[in-house]
């Protein structure tokens, strides 16, 4: 495990006693021992690939923004400053009929049905392709607790959605559930991908990013919320993943010490090897 510049890595699984090393024929015992350690639930926690966590300084930078983005959002609302959030609403939602005709089939991709795929599938790649369930675990972690966070800040702003009080806009969808601030689907897709961009490939990253940033925009296109709702659900995704992050890299870095505590230790009572004895003349 070692500290990169980007970031904190972990270089592979450790090596048990058995790995590498053939087993003699003769030690059934030994045999079924690493038959046992490489079914066992601890082999798949680790991933065998290094992920690209970031350091705890940038983790905690990101959970700060996201605290940041959501706050201002959040006053804004609160002091009545949104003529510019209905304006800018109106040029996202009310596009001409042969733009419409394009935009509403895509938008598809980004309603609950969609988002539940694309984690889904998501998280099967990467469990897969780093042979750990610990990304599946983040991912997780980060979709309970935006989640939450959204549904509380929903009861406490109470904001009405664009289509009961704008009578210009477009509704595209069946109508929503609950109040308008801040966007839950925004929240806990951001959330999930931040958590799962270490332990994917940087196209792949570049592709879920983009996803997240698209469900966001399909929001205030389906006329379900205002682009305020949409940045208030992204400062919570982004202050979730940002922890998140540094709860991963907490967790490897600790990992990461034990491992070469044990490799220490096992390394300072292995026998020194001496020269081997001459025979007599």
């Amino acid at each position: 495990m070692v500290g990169g510049g980007r970031g904190f890595r972990i270089r592979a699984k450790p090596l048990g006693p058995c790995s590498g090393q053939p087993v003699a024929s003769g030690a059934p015992g030994r045999r079924a021992g690493c038959l046992l350690s490489m079914i066992s639930p601890a082999s798949w926690w680790w991933p065998n690939r290094p992920p690209r966590v970031p350091t705890a300084r940038t983790a905690g930078l990101l959970a700060g923004l996201g605290v940041v983005l959501f706050g201002a959002s959040a006053l804004l609302v609160k002091t009545g400053a949104t003529s510019w959030d209905a304006h800018l609403f109106r040029i996202l939602n009310q596009v001409p009929p042969a733009v419409a005709s394009v935009l509403t089939p895509l938008s598809h991709l980004f309603l609950p049905a969609g988002i539940i795929a694309v984690v889904l599938l998501t998280v099967v790649y990467v469990v897969a392709r780093n042979q750990s369930v610990l990304p599946a675990a983040a991912g997780a972690v980060a979709a309970g607790a935006a989640w939450v966070l959204a549904h509380v800040a929903e009861a406490i702003a109470d904001r009405p959605r664009p289509y009961e009080v704008m009578a210009d806009a477009v509704l595209r969808q069946q109508p929503a559930h609950g109040t308008s601030f801040p966007s839950s689907h925004t929240a806990v897709t951001l959330a999930v991908v931040i958590a799962l961009v270490p332990f994917l490939v940087r196209p792949l990253a570049a592709m879920a990013i983009a996803y997240a940033v698209l469900v966001g925009w399909s929001r205030v296109y389906l006329g379900v919320h205002y682009p305020l709702d949409v940045l208030a659900g992204a400062g919570i995704g982004i202050a979730v993943g940002g922890v998140v992050l540094l709860a991963l890299q907490t967790l490897l870095h600790r990992a990461g010490r034990a491992a070469n505590g044990h490799q220490a230790a096992a390394g300072a009572q292995a026998p020194d090897a001496g020269p081997e004895p001459h025979g007599e003349p």
